[in-house]
């Protein structure tokens, strides 16, 4: 009523509304008919401006609404593959906030989008440029430069959500080979805006959203791949203040989950992260392992809480490690190489410490423990282990290595201190395929403890093992070892105890022909190696071995077993020699277990050839060549009466064996020994001294009177008063004369072969005499046998046994 008292009011009223009609309607048309067009043509301008195809299907735009629909979008560089294609982008505005001059999107939808960051190699080049940097760099030198002297406000941008959806990212870069391609998978990023809660403009802060689906990712470098069935990431920025970011990154791979929360501090240079994983599969992990054959990863899980500081003169990365019911098995095998049901990093700190002096990585771990660990070592037909054959490299690599490497090269050191290490309750499962049959034992119940593990030269780590060996046997070890490089310094002490000799039928069927019934095996070894020079001794004790069946149509070297057994085994049914090595690990040809087999063959041998150097050897008497007589005499000297008597003594424990002693000489060098003992003895006795029977016949000194006159009685008994006169005549006298005498009375001193095997007989019934000293019991188990000729050695005539099972 009160408008339609105004008609003036009512005209203007009706001009105006019509006026703004016609601008919407004018707007409207010319959005609809004229502003596509002019976008299209500008599109197409600048595109060959900077020489790129920038090209799209339709173009919508509503400007009540604030919205803008683009289709088939096209952009390629001219000639060359495309960058970025979309199939449709939505981007609606929001009235409120371009108000208040901000630049607001309610939401930005983008729909099948397919990206692709490529790095293509010019020919001739080592080196090349990204896609996309080339795409700024063009758009650069077209855009005019913003004028310094003009203050710059900075404009506020936010979105209220940004959708992307079955998009395909494709990264190619021709430097390394690396080629892949991530789809579909979808993306939504919330509340993102470009300045923090009080308005200020300082960086980006929002909330993202990212679902990838399945993802399979090719390492470069290693040609493997991770694959994971479901990915998806979320999270959040937030600016605290200026110069920090804060960043929530959570990342959820099939079942499991990474949560992290960085802060970048830009003035500073840093980073700072917290990162949760929970329950993260290691099978997609395990086939990255640098392995010479693929491992399969058949469970397991990783839990930790990890702290993360990147920036300054250290990097590090601290905390606690689980690792769950982890079983990795190598392709083709159908057992588990290892398997574990928990291990615990406790108290870890990763440091990469950077100078100008070079870098440096140094890793700490306060507690280390795996429970109910399995472990597979097996042995192949050509003798390599299985870890040796996975994880060693290949021997021109490893020379290629060595020779490429500065030996003065300290650039990068890496550090390793673990304070404790424990293993508990675990099983390793031996075999060795190269023996027929195959060897298997296994130990169970298998504990360690190492303390201070660490690879500086020059510390040692405490290292303490027990254990259940082949079900009823125990194994206990103690000592140190330098992790720097264990194998050049430790002392280790171990012992097995009540080992069934049965288990170890593999190795005497190959190595000596023969199998075991029965019997039980301890073990002492004691190692000792210092700067690579090592000396072990291995202590032997067997009790109540039973032999079985030898092997027929054995080719090997066939060990006297039985005789050895009689031999040393005493009135216990017990057998304990030690076996003592020594050598270089630095050698190409070092074998410890070699060097030890090698002692022990040629103990077992020698007690069948030379039983007197084998007992000698097995109890440390130092006879490594035997006993041996005097040459020309039926005497043995202190040490070897020793060895005799000590022999004796050996036997008395031992009797399941009996001996023959055999007297023996040298044709050549005891006749003419015995010849000069024979002119020696005879010069003494007509001199006047007197000869105690058993000794050595000493050399007569030719400048005694009383020599003089036997040697020349000597002479003329044995060579002729005739020619002694003529000599005496002929010869000044003097010193030469009596040695010319000398000589000729031993040359002239004939030997039979009669007089040779009775100085070998009364050889044997002396060396008979010291061995019943012990015990007159053993005169029933040591004979006398028939004298034979041997060939004299370095220290004598060596007197030969033959040694019997009783």
């Amino acid at each position: 009523m009160v408008i339609k008292s105004y008609p003036r009011l009512i005209k203007w009223l009706t001009r105006v509304i019509i006026l703004v009609l016609s601008c919407i309607m004018m707007f409207w048309a010319g959005a609809h008919l004229f502003v596509p067009g002019f976008i299209k043509k500008s599109a197409s301008e600048l595109g060959e401006r900077i020489g790129y195809v920038v090209a799209y299907q339709d173009l919508s735009i509503s400007p009540l609404r604030l919205k803008v629909e683009l289709d088939g979008l096209h952009l390629a560089k001219e000639g060359d593959s495309k960058l970025l294609e979309f199939k449709k982008l939505v981007i609606t505005l929001k009235w409120t906030k371009l108000v208040l001059g901000e630049i607001g999107f309610s939401e930005i939808l983008l729909q099948e989008p397919k990206l692709v960051v490529e790095k293509k190699l010019p020919k001739g080049t080592q080196s090349g440029v990204w896609n996309w940097q080339e795409l700024i760099a063009a758009i650069d030198k077209v855009v005019p430069p913003a004028d310094p002297s003009k203050p710059q406000k900075p404009i506020k941008i936010s979105i209220d959500e940004l959708k992307v959806s079955s998009a395909s990212l494709r990264l190619l870069d021709d430097s390394s080979g690396f080629k892949e391609e991530l789809k579909p998978f979808t993306m939504k990023l919330l509340d993102v805006a470009n300045y923090d809660q009080h308005g200020v403009v300082s960086g980006v802060r929002g909330q993202y959203d990212f679902n990838l689906g399945a993802l399979q990712v090719l390492i470069p470098g290693i040609n493997k791949s991770v694959t994971y069935q479901h990915v998806a990431i979320t999270g959040g920025l937030d600016n605290s203040r200026s110069g920090n970011l804060g960043v929530q990154l959570n990342v959820k791979l099939d079942d499991g989950a990474v949560l992290s929360h960085w802060d970048f501090n830009t003035e500073a240079k840093s980073v700072d992260g917290k990162l949760e994983i929970q329950n993260l599969a290691t099978a997609p992990i395990i086939p990255l392992l640098p392995a010479n054959k693929e491992l399969i990863g058949k469970s397991g899980a990783i839990n930790a809480e990890l702290s993360v500081k990147l920036g300054g003169d250290v990097d590090s990365v601290t905390g606690d490690i689980h690792l769950a019911d982890l079983a990795i098995i190598e392709m083709g095998q159908k057992t588990p190489l290892i398997v574990w049901k928990m291990a615990d990093i406790r108290q870890f700190e990763y440091q990469m410490l950077k100078s100008k002096q070079g870098a440096g990585n140094v890793l700490a771990i306060n507690e280390l423990i795996v429970d109910s660990p399995i472990l597979q070592f097996e042995i192949n037909e050509e003798g390599f282990s299985n870890f040796r054959r996975l994880f060693a490299k290949p021997a021109t690599d490893s020379s290629a290595e060595t020779a490429s490497a500065s030996p003065t090269d300290n650039s990068a050191v890496f550090n390793l201190d673990i304070r404790s290490m424990n293993l508990k309750n675990g099983e390793v499962f031996f075999s060795d395929l190269a023996m027929r049959p195959h060897f298997k034992v296994d130990v169970k119940r298998f504990n360690a403890t190492l303390l201070g593990v660490s690879n500086t030269p020059g510390r040692f780590a405490t290292v303490a093992m027990d254990g259940v060996v082949a079900g009823s046997g125990s194994m206990r070890a103690r000592g140190q070892a330098s992790f720097d490089d264990p194998r050049r310094n430790h002392d280790i002490q171990m012992g097995f105890k009540n080992l069934p000799l049965s288990a170890l039928n593999p190795a005497a069927i190959s190595f000596a022909g023969y199998q075991i019934a029965s019997g039980r095996l301890n073990l002492n070894l004691n190692y000792k190696a210092k700067d690579g020079n090592l000396s072990g001794s291995n202590q032997i004790i067997i009790k109540k071995v039973e032999l079985g069946e030898e092997v027929p149509d054995f080719k090997g070297k066939k060990l006297p077993l039985s005789l050895a057994i009689a031999l040393l085994e005493d009135s216990d049914d017990t057998i304990d020699v030690t076996v003592r090595i020594a050598g270089n690990v630095d050698s190409p040809e070092f074998s410890a277990s070699g060097l030890v087999w090698q002692a022990i063959s040629t103990v077992l041998t020698n007690i069948a050839t030379a039983p007197f150097r084998a007992l000698g050897a097995l109890m440390g008497l130092g006879a490594n060549e035997g006993v041996n007589a005097v040459p020309g005499e039926a005497v043995f000297l202190v040490d070897d009466q020793d060895r005799l008597e000590k022999f004796g003594e050996y036997l008395v424990k031992r009797p399941n064996s009996s001996i023959e002693i055999i007297g023996t000489y040298d044709p050549v060098q005891d006749k003419k020994e015995l010849a000069r003992a024979k002119a020696d003895t005879a010069i003494l006795i007509d001199a006047g001294f007197k000869l105690s029977p058993g000794e050595p016949v000493p050399t007569p000194s030719m400048s005694d009177p009383r020599v003089q006159a036997g040697l020349k009685s000597a002479y003329a008994q044995y060579i002729g008063r005739i020619k002694l006169g003529q000599r005496l005549l002929m010869l000044p006298d003097n010193e030469q004369r009596n040695e010319q005498l000398h000589a000729e009375l031993i040359a002239g001193t004939e030997i039979t072969d009669a007089e040779l095997r009775e100085l070998a007989h009364e050889r044997a019934k002396i060396a008979y005499g010291y061995m019943i000293k012990a015990d007159p019991s053993l005169k029933e188990r040591i004979q006398m046998g028939e004298v034979r000729a041997v060939g004299a050695g370095k220290e004598g005539i060596p007197l030969d046994v033959e040694v019997r099972i009783k």
